[in-house]
């Protein structure tokens, strides 16, 4: 059965009241739910995180990721919290290139060095990256072998192979498939079919540009027993169509939505126990060495960022279930969780 956003607005507070059963709610209750913040300008400079990334054969690349700031995402996906990073109105002219320039200095190129140009929306969506400013983009990334980018599926157009060939290293455009489970896209509302899906990534293909995929961990209208289930499956999906990156992030709380959903529906967030059993079950299929299928070879990488605020376990087994999680990224093999010492069996 489909399920129908049931929400009532109480006008004095403007926040949406839940009937019991609603899971989705409109565009409108979910900008409500969102907690009061001041939004970043287009013209603020930029943060910037330099780590090591996997390559997917075994070694590690110096990874410099800007965060941009420039027009959210038009579509209002129910577990997002990237709105937070987004300025108000279309971006302007020169902002972007602007951003760039105060963080990307230059340099002499010492080895292999990849660039995550990262807007907290679609870089393709004219919106938020001006299409007058793409070729100055461009110029920044010179000196990088790989540049990624993130976009919705929808917003794969003619501008993705234009910055493909102005750019002299390997585009990657890292897109959000989530899950592969039908509640699952209906709940997250991100107006986007698997077919939509499939096709930015024939897209891409044919262009020579590498997809990068991002996969959540216990997504809304999933039930909790399942989980991991269809977070493998959804990563198989994927593979199967020749991705050359996943990533699995678990589902946050903080923006907005997502914490109500806990507070009413009884949604509980990913915990230390799902994730462990993710990798388990890994281990006993046929993803277990470098993303290895029929379909041929994925990077498969877990997200750390902000593992302190995972779910369950105590500080014990966190930390050594990070330890694990960190030596199968880099090696790129499931590693039995016994060869790193996971001892920690509490019930926390």
């Amino acid at each position: 059965m489909r399920l129908q956003p049931k929400v009532l607005t109480t006008f004095a507070t403007q926040k949406p009241v839940f009937k019991a059963g609603a899971m989705k709610p409109d565009k409108l209750a979910i900008e409500l739910l969102r907690p009061e913040i001041n939004r970043p300008s287009a013209w603020s400079i930029p943060k910037v995180l330099r780590a090591l990334e996997p390559d997917g054969i075994g070694g590690e690349v110096d990874t410099t990721t800007v965060f941009l700031t420039g027009a959210e995402c038009p579509f209002r996906c129910s577990m997002c919290d990237l709105w937070q990073y987004t300025s108000l109105g279309n971006t302007p002219v020169g902002a972007i290139p602007f951003q760039l320039a105060q963080v990307l200095k230059p340099e002499s190129s010492n080895g292999r060095r990849w660039l995550k140009l990262y807007n907290a929306s679609n870089f393709f969506d004219p919106r938020s990256i001006p299409t007058e400013d793409l070729n100055a983009i461009a110029e920044h990334c010179s000196p990088f072998e790989r540049v990624i980018v993130e976009n919705h599926p929808r917003f794969c157009d003619d501008r993705m192979a234009a910055f493909s060939k102005a750019i002299p290293g390997q585009l990657e455009v890292a897109m959000g498939l989530e899950s592969i489970h039908p509640n699952a896209i209906e709940i997250m509302n991100k107006r986007m079919t698997l077919a939509d899906f499939d096709r930015a990534v024939a897209k891409c293909q044919c262009l020579n540009i590498d997809v990068r995929v991002f996969v959540l961990l216990h997504p809304p209208g999933v039930d909790q027993k399942e989980a991991v289930e269809w977070t493998r499956n959804t990563v198989a999906y994927a593979m199967e169509r020749r991705v050359r990156h996943v990533s699995i992030i678990p589902v946050r709380a903080g923006n907005g939505w997502i914490d109500r959903l806990i507070d009413t529906e009884g949604y509980q967030l990913p915990t230390v126990s799902m994730i462990r059993e993710l990798y388990k079950t890994f281990s006993r299929s046929e993803i277990s060495s470098v993303g290895v299928s029929s379909a041929g070879s994925t990077t498969i990488e877990f997200d750390l960022w902000d593992y302190e605020n995972w779910q369950g376990g105590c500080p014990e087994c966190r930390d050594s279930l990070v330890k694990h999680i960190a030596l199968c990224n880099r090696e790129q093999r499931i590693l039995p969780q016994d060869e790193t010492e996971i001892r920690c069996e509490c019930t926390v």
